[in-house]
């Protein structure tokens, strides 16, 4: 099932609804004015039919293996309804009642003054029955988005359940709701009291259900160099990727490509003259690996398998055994020149001890038997 459908969905029902806005606008303004407004707070119901996204939250929530592989064993979570937006059909149904009423008395009023005749007095009740109407339609879109909010809190916790770890562009391709008000969704649950313990990672996107830590989020400014700070990002970044794979294979040769990276970045660190050699691999091969890996993890967040994405990924995986390879020539090439260092070193040193009418055996047997 492609869940773009949900997206397409909502846009085609707010155009409905754009058009009916405009229709009514041209016969009873106020009524058209009113459905644009609630069109644009999105609190209207679709139109022309839509996806089942309760069912597919359902049968998506029941998945672990495809949205996230935990490093560790995953702690308790504690979610907590004492947070979650509560009364809001009670509250709409209050507010469409005291509109109903408004108007009503409003139209009595109207009819009254017809009777007896216009006068300013008698503007006063037509005016207050208005007011409530107005009162009890905004308590009514009070409880519409109050309502809907509580339904996406309900989704999200499903589609989270005891992970460790959830992409947030995966909450927002599955729910068909924008990535941003994803995170402000999330915020909210968090500050809620909602979703505990768990922190927002905006550098690799993911919700985190685990305690926040300083050394979680350590900050760039408090390395000592700048390098250091951009070789601990992307190693963490490769490390979170392979976090959210949950194909053995793959992850894999991502652990490989970890270790590889981390063995030339510990060279570079110790020998800082040989980042020439690394241009292409720095501003290249390593954007290309992590842009992979990024991609790879959101496909198989989808939870879904179709012929597109199947060949995506085992492109993606080839290539993970190429640029593998690739790390593993990289780093023998930075020890190329210690290597010819060394042998020419051993050279010289020979030639010397000939000269000198020493020899290698004779000077070997007369240190070991110091030694003995």
């Amino acid at each position: 099932m492609d869940y773009k459908t949900v997206k397409e969905q909502q846009a085609r029902s707010r155009r409905r609804w754009n058009f009916i806005a405009f229709a009514l606008f041209c016969f009873l303004p106020p009524a058209g004015v009113g459905v644009f407004i609630a069109n644009k707070l999105d609190i209207l119901p679709n139109i022309g039919g839509s996806v089942d996204l309760k069912k597919s939250i359902n049968e998506l929530s029941e998945l672990k293996g495809p949205v996230n592989r935990p490093v560790a064993e995953v702690p308790e979570q504690q979610k907590r309804d004492n947070g979650m937006p509560k009364h809001g059909a009670l509250i709409t149904a209050i507010g469409a009642i005291v509109t109903a009423l408004g108007v009503l008395g409003a139209i009595s009023s109207g009819l009254q003054m017809l009777d007896t005749g216009f006068s300013f007095g008698g503007l006063v009740a037509p005016v207050i029955s208005l007011c409530i109407a107005a009162a009890g339609l905004a308590a009514g879109i009070y409880g519409r988005i109050r309502k809907k909010k509580a339904q996406r809190f309900e989704n999200y916790l499903k589609l989270i359940g005891d992970k460790q770890a959830v992409p947030i562009h995966y909450l927002a391709d599955v729910m068909g709701i924008d990535y941003h008000k994803v995170i402000k969704d999330l915020r909210e649950m968090i500050s809620r009291g909602i979703l505990q313990p768990a922190w927002l990672d905006l550098k690799t996107y993911r919700l985190m259900m685990t305690e926040y830590t300083e050394s979680q989020a350590v900050e760039p400014e408090e390395k000592k160099e700048e390098a250091i700070s951009r070789n601990d990002r992307i190693l963490r970044q490769i490390r979170a990727d392979n976090d959210l794979i949950a194909d053995e294979e793959v992850s894999a040769k991502i652990d490989r490509i970890e270790d590889l990276t981390r063995k030339i970045f510990a060279i570079l660190e110790q020998r800082p003259e040989k980042e020439p050699q690394l241009y292409n691999f720095m501003n290249y091969y390593l954007p290309t690996t992590l842009k992979a890996l990024e991609s790879y993890a959101r496909l198989e967040a989808q939870g879904i398998e179709t012929a597109a994405i199947r060949v995506a990924k085992q492109k993606i995986n080839r290539a993970l055994d190429e640029l593998a390879d690739g790390y593993e020539k990289q780093l023998d090439k930075l020890f190329e020149d210690d290597v010819v260092d060394i042998t020419a070193d051993i050279d010289v040193m020979r030639k010397m001890l000939h000269k000198d009418g020493l020899k290698e055996d004779e000077i070997l047997a007369a240190v070991s038997g110091k030694k003995q």
